[in-house]
This record gives structure tokens, C-alpha cells and sequence, in this order.
């Protein structure tokens, strides 16, 4: 397979599973793992391109909720920036503490298989004791913290940062399409911030530019899926719940298993 064909691989499968609650960082290792890739081809400046094209997705469809935060922010009115820091601040405190051991110790896929699973009941207890009775302006600061708090766990792989904070959002009381709404609003700072943190990891400037058409390839085609991605999801759940998606869930974790019982001689 020509490095071309697994950039627009790789940047369909994080764009797509970056907004839907099935795992960006089970599907990625789990695909990567598939196709043998060279980690040297798709290492930090690769990640950072699949980051950007999947932040600026999120941004450009909710260009108009940050233009209103913005507008609250400069007339004086903190209540919605305020709770937007507030949820974003867990997941980039545990970012900076602990993802590198997260990358080192929890990147088998067995721990996938964990995530998956537990991921899965969450969904399901969180739409049993669903009431939907609170929209996004009657957000409390101690809602904004819960769902921050769920997406810092959306670290470990095959848990789902939206199906995460989604769930949270819905145990707090939330409606299911505000929920949403306002788990994409908080996981916007985190993506970009990753990207950016894995940019000032990369070791030299010029590594960006090595593979100029492979990083255009995987960033093109992780937005525009993630674009294709959070407007799906945002429409879906206004009629649908999270457990459309526990069977698709549960299937690979199965698959995933069966694999590493069985393997191939």
C-alpha cells in the first residue's frame, strides 16, 4: 500500500471515529496495526496534521457558538466562556500528566478491548437514567465539571471522548442534542491543544515538510469526514440514543479479542 492510500486511511478513520462514540485511538492503533505501518512515515508530524484537519472541522461547525462565546467574553457576559474553561481544564491537566504514560502502558489491544466494554455499560446506564430536562444555557459549573472530567478519562483508549462526556452530560440531566452540542464545544481546546503540543514535540521543523503530500492527504480528508462526522452525530441524537452504537462497540471489542485468543499461526 503507497503512503498516499494510508494518509487518506488513517485520516478517514480519525476524522470519523474522532467525533462518533466509538474510539479514535482504538480504531487508529487497531488500523495502523492492520496495515503495518511505519511509525517513522506516520509518527508526530502525521498526528499533527490529523489533529488539525479534525479541530478545524469542529470549529468551522460550531464557528457560530464560538462567535457568540466570544461575543459574551468581550460584553461582559462570563457565564458560557467561563463554563467552557472550567470542562476543559480536566482533560488538558491529564493530557499534560498523563498521557505519555498512558501511551506507553495502555496502548495494548486488550486494553482496548477494556475500554470498549466499559466505555459500552456507561452509554447504556447513562440512557437508562436519562431525564433530558436541561438544556445548554442552564448549565451549571458543576455540570461543566462532570463532562470535563469524563473526557480526561476519554485518555484511555477505546473509551470515546464524545460518547464519554456525551453520558455524562446525560447523568447530569442534560438533553442528549445539548449534551452533545456542548462535549464538542469542550473537546475543541483539547484536539487543537494536542495538535499543537505534538507540533512542539516533533524533533525538527522540517519533518512537517518531508511528505508534503502525504500530510495534505491526511489532513484534508480528516476534516472533511470530521465535519461529515459531528454534523451527523449532532442531527442523530436528537432522535437516537448512544446505544445505537453499543453494538458496533461490543462487536469489535469481540473481534479484538477473538483475535489475540486465536491468533493466526
Amino acid at each position: 500500500m503507497s503512503d498516499l492510500a494510508a494518509a487518506v486511511i488513517l485520516g478517514l478513520v480519525q476524522g470519523l471515529t474522532e467525533f462518533l462514540p466509538v474510539s479514535s485511538t482504538a480504531h487508529l492503533i487497531l488500523v495502523s496495526g492492520a496495515l503495518g505501518l511505519d511509525p517513522e512515515k506516520f509518527g508526530l508530524s502525521f498526528d499533527v496534521a490529523l489533529h488539525l484537519g479534525t479541530a478545524l472541522a469542529v470549529l468551522l461547525y460550531f464557528a457560530r457558538t464560538w462567535i457568540g462565546i466570544v461575543v459574551d467574553l468581550l460584553r461582559g457576559r462570563w457565564h458560557m466562556p467561563a463554563l467552557v474553561v472550567v470542562g476543559t481544564l480536566p482533560a488538558a491537566v491529564a493530557g499534560l500528566l498523563l498521557e505519555s504514560t498512558v501511551e506507553r502502558t495502555l496502548r495494548a489491544p486488550i486494553w482496548i478491548v477494556v475500554g470498549l466494554i466499559a466505555g459500552s455499560i456507561v452509554f447504556v446506564v447513562a440512557e437508562r437514567l436519562a431525564t433530558q430536562r436541561q438544556q445548554m444555557p442552564q448549565l451549571s459549573f458543576a455540570d461543566s465539571i462532570v463532562m470535563g472530567a469524563a473526557q480526561a478519562i476519554a485518555l484511555l483508549p477505546g473509551i470515546s471522548r464524545s460518547g464519554i462526556t456525551i453520558s455524562a452530560g446525560l447523568l447530569r440531566g442534560v438533553t442528549r442534542e445539548d449534551a452533545t452540542r456542548f462535549s464538542f464545544l469542550l473537546a475543541t481546546p483539547v484536539i487543537l491543544g494536542a495538535g499543537l503540543k505534538t507540533l512542539l514535540d516533533a524533533r525538527k521543523a522540517s519533518e512537517l515538510f518531508a511528505t508534503p503530500d502525504v500530510l495534505a492527504a491526511g489532513f484534508v480528508v480528516s476534516f472533511l469526514s470530521g465535519l461529515a462526522a459531528v454534523a451527523f452525530l449532532v442531527r442523530f441524537v436528537r432522535t437516537h440514543s448512544l446505544n445505537w452504537f453499543v453494538a458496533y462497540r461490543l462487536a469489535l471489542a469481540l473481534a479484538v479479542f477473538l483475535i489475540l485468543a486465536f491468533p493466526r499461526p
